[in-house]
């Protein structure tokens, strides 16, 4: 193949800014996560119940949560607000996925939901969200998002953590990033990129609801970003 053809294929492919990635990745149908393996259905008793909407997700996270004494169940990227209240959640987690976040209104809709639902009395529902599950969450609080004019792709990238000033070495891989200035004032930013300033982390001022944009799950050395898990879990207990 010349130059010349290997360009012309690539113009030809859709462009992807253009396509919903998200549901050809996603499960088909809820299933849980036990003893390193997926299960019909997790058995919640005695653990607090952890929901993950599968926007393209990894297993190394069902395989932490499930380390760290949670129930998990996967349900797929179009599962609508009343199907997860349904699974008697403690915590929902929304996963990384493939694609512009701007094209899934479905899914924004699901975290504005949960975000209503933990304002309407009872117990706030914690949520955390990772890459573009962050993006998701970030969009249902207001925020844009923007392509980049170079992806952050691998590991090494430092990230710093506003409120102590502490740096994470982080692992990456996204193309979008969340524009924090036209998020509601319940939100804030609490993690910044050091290459290129761009938006890492988000917190809700009042509810139990934080996202991270690298990948808390992956593990390119030493976990040790596994650290926003256990934050999100010490919400999921109180």
């Amino acid at each position: 193949e010349t130059p010349g053809q290997g360009l012309q294929r690539l113009e030809s492919q859709p462009a992807y800014d253009g396509a919903d990635f998200v549901r050809p990745v996603s499960t088909n149908a809820p299933y849980g996560w036990e003893r390193n393996r997926p299960v019909m259905r997790a058995r919640t008793e005695g653990k607090p119940h952890v929901v993950v909407v599968d926007f393209g997700l990894k297993f190394n996270i069902l395989r932490i949560l499930a380390e760290k004494g949670c129930a998990v169940t996967a349900v797929p990227a179009t599962t609508r607000l009343d199907q997860v209240l349904a699974l008697r959640p403690d915590g929902v987690l929304l996963s990384p996925g493939p694609g512009d976040p701007a094209l899934l209104d479905y899914a924004v809709e699901l975290a504005r939901g949960l975000l209503d639902a933990s304002t309407t009395g009872g117990k706030p529902l914690p949520m955390m969200g990772i890459c573009l599950g962050h993006q998701v969450l970030a969009r249902s609080l207001g925020a844009g998002t923007f392509k980049l004019k170079f992806g952050h792709r691998g590991a090494n990238h430092p990230v710093q953590e506003l409120a102590s000033g502490e740096v994470h070495i982080t692992s990456q891989n996204h193309g979008y990033a969340v524009e924090g200035a036209r998020m509601t004032r319940e939100a804030e930013v609490t993690h910044l990129s050091l290459n290129d300033g761009t938006v890492e982390g988000i917190r809700h001022r009042r509810l139990p609801v934080l996202s991270i944009q690298y990948h808390s799950e992956a593990s390119p050395g030493p976990r040790d970003n596994v650290y926003i898990f256990d934050r999100f879990l010490e919400m999921v207990r109180k």
